[in-house]
């Protein structure tokens, strides 16, 4: 597989990483598991193996076990939510950082339960977990036939990010209990949240981290039912809160009806006052939405270092 010395002498920038996702999007989990293994499997081996020292000290797997969950489920919000208005653009890259979260949180678990997070095996293991293949035998199959594969067409940026919704779980398009009107409503969810979040830019970061928090926490769940990583063999029993109404959910919702204020009460401001930019007074709205959404996403980061360096905290 991709393993070898000169592939992990360096490091894909992001930039190239996505042309090489968008050069054929249904080999896209193929490539990022391999990407996973190649770059994040060195530094994930380092990471456990720390851990394993501190178990030494006293600290449970389970303890280990929630602790990795708890950054997967934070990495994955700061690095897939920090959209919003005009930065709704760069949905393929937030899609991107969400998805390399998850894999490196795949990937700890499991090296937590004794699979080398370096190997091809591990690969196998990210595409089982992520439902892209039902066994370990098509998953490596499809790993071969990826390496084999010459670069496509550039596909469209649609395409691209639908792949990335279903790798990320935001849209589950195989599951047996949900209908293909569920599917539908689904992502028509997801097409009213883009357009809503592009004017309304405090609406995307709480709503997204809610998508992010809800699917890894639910990737979690089937990478501890793997990888069975309790330390009576069993997968440990977790109790996030997975009900409809919770306090985070209904939180997004009341942040929703006060963005709609904020932003409606700006643009009022703008057009009542007769501010212009260059002779132009929707280039001045657009100016104070994006100003809105920068600040939006600077708080955001900020509150993300704070909570990691406060540790890691519970999960909703």
């Amino acid at each position: 597989m991709g393993g070898t010395e000169s592939a992990r002498q360096r490091r894909p920038g992001l930039v190239e990483l996505l042309r090489t996702v968008r050069a054929g999007p249904a080999r896209m989990p193929e490539r990022l598991a391999v990407y996973a293994v190649d770059f994040l499997g060195p530094p994930v081996a380092d990471t456990v193996a720390s851990a394993r020292e501190a178990e030494r000290g006293g600290t449970t797997t389970a303890e280990l076990t929630e602790q990795v969950i708890s950054r997967g489920v934070r990495r994955s919000v700061v690095d897939g939510s920090f959209l919003g208005g005009p930065f709704i653009l760069l949905l393929p890259v937030a899609f991107l950082g969400a998805l390399l979260a998850q894999l490196q949180m795949v990937l700890e678990l499991a090296a937590l339960s004794g699979l080398d997070p370096r190997g091809e095996e591990a690969a196998v293991e990210v595409l089982v977990v992520q439902g892209v293949h039902a066994t370990p035998e098509l998953a490596a199959q499809a790993l071969r036939e990826a390496a084999r594969a010459h670069d496509e067409a550039k596909a469209s940026w649609l395409s691209v990010v639908r792949r990335q919704a279903y790798l990320i779980g935001l849209v589950t398009p195989d599951d047996p209990s949900r209908g293909r009107v569920r599917r539908w409503l689904g992502w028509a969810g997801i097409g009213v949240l883009l357009l809503i979040g592009t004017v309304v830019p405090f609406v995307w970061v709480p709503a997204c981290a809610e998508m992010y928090r809800k699917a890894t926490n639910e990737l979690a769940d089937r990478a501890l039912l793997r990888f069975a990583s309790g330390e009576d063999g069993a997968a440990p029993a977790r109790s996030w809160n997975r009900s409809v109404l919770r306090p985070g959910l209904v939180l997004v919702v009341l942040r929703t009806l006060v963005a709609f204020l904020a932003t409606a009460g700006a643009v009022l401001v703008v057009l009542l006052t007769g501010v212009r930019v260059a002779d132009n007074t929707w280039l001045a709205v657009f100016l104070v939405l994006l100003g809105m959404s920068a600040v939006v996403v600077g708080w955001q980061r900020f509150r993300s270092r704070r909570a990691r360096r406060s540790g890691p905290g519970r999960r909703g």
